[in-house]
């Protein structure tokens, strides 16, 4: 079964039955939907950009100190300064999720995202993580600039009800290390390879169980999949595609392409499998995905 753990939900960009159709096409069986965390963004056709990304993923790779200032420098003033510039949504809308899995709930699980700066977000969260086909709680220090420590009660709460996190990460120094160090049965996925941390991540992440990193977005390459693949083992990546960000135009993702990184892995066909939807169907441990 091939799970895509990692996909915003918003039908701006890509309607469900248009995401359903292209799931069937690539074999996908479930996708876990996040509610969006800006406004509608389309990938533009830019050289400039595409340079940009290059150096930057550079930087954070051989020298991350520079690296993070342009990862930062990202986020302004609650806009999302990428290919654009796109207004930050402060308090997530579960509803949007929790709406898609009752239209398609073979097919959908949802993430109950949170922002603890926003206290009815905090409050809500268990009504959310209550409704079938919820599968655990997204959290985006990086987007709504909180630190790590802020997410205490939340991964208490995810470690007591054995359900994972998944956390797209800011800047803030040694902030992997804190709720997996704190909570150490909590079930953690680093999205974007561990974005901006990469390899020091991957390094801590070896010696935690329970510390996994997820394959989605342009942030990453085909190159950084197969090297976080050989740093962290097969068990610990999961693929996702933090789609419907990257498209150029309304209903028209391209899933072969996240797909493409870990069809073009250089390891067994039963390795790629856990990759693609075994391990994430362990951490998750619900019927509901049978």
């Amino acid at each position: 079964m091939i799970i895509d753990c990692h996909f915003h939900v918003d039908e701006t960009m890509l309607a469900l039955e248009k995401m359903i159709e292209e799931m069937d096409k690539n074999n996908v069986e479930k996708t876990a939907l996040i509610p969006p965390f800006n406004e509608t963004m389309y990938e533009k056709e830019s050289t400039y950009q595409d340079n940009l990304h290059r150096l930057f993923r550079f930087f954070i790779m051989n020298f991350p100190k520079i690296g993070f200032k342009i990862y930062d420098g990202l986020v302004k003033d609650g806009y999302f300064k990428v290919n654009g510039s796109f207004k930050i949504l402060t308090e997530p809308n579960n509803d949007i999720v929790a709406n898609a899995i009752k239209r398609y709930p073979d097919r959908f699980l949802g993430w109950a995202a949170v922002n603890p700066t926003v206290p009815e977000s905090v409050e809500t969260l268990e009504t959310y993580l209550n409704l079938t086909g919820f599968i655990g709680v997204k959290a985006h220090p990086f987007m709504h600039k909180y630190s790590i420590k802020e997410l205490d009660s939340v991964g208490a709460l995810c470690q007591n009800r054995d359900i994972p996190m998944i956390i797209h990460l800011s800047s803030e120094p040694n902030s992997y290390k804190y709720l997996p160090d704190k909570y150490p049965n909590l079930k953690v996925i680093y999205a974007h390879a561990g974005l901006p941390f990469w390899k020091s991540l991957w390094q801590y992440a070896k010696e935690k169980p329970n510390v996994y990193v997820d394959t989605s977005s342009d942030y990453l390459t085909s190159s950084i999949v197969r090297n976080v693949v050989q740093a962290l083992g097969y068990r610990k990546v999961l693929y996702g595609c933090d789609g419907p960000y990257g498209m150029k135009k309304f209903n028209e993702y391209d899933y072969s392409d996240k797909r493409s990184w870990v069809d073009s892995l250089d390891i067994p066909g039963e390795h790629k499998e856990f990759i693609l939807g075994k391990t994430f169907m362990d951490l998750i441990k619900r019927t509901d995905t049978r």
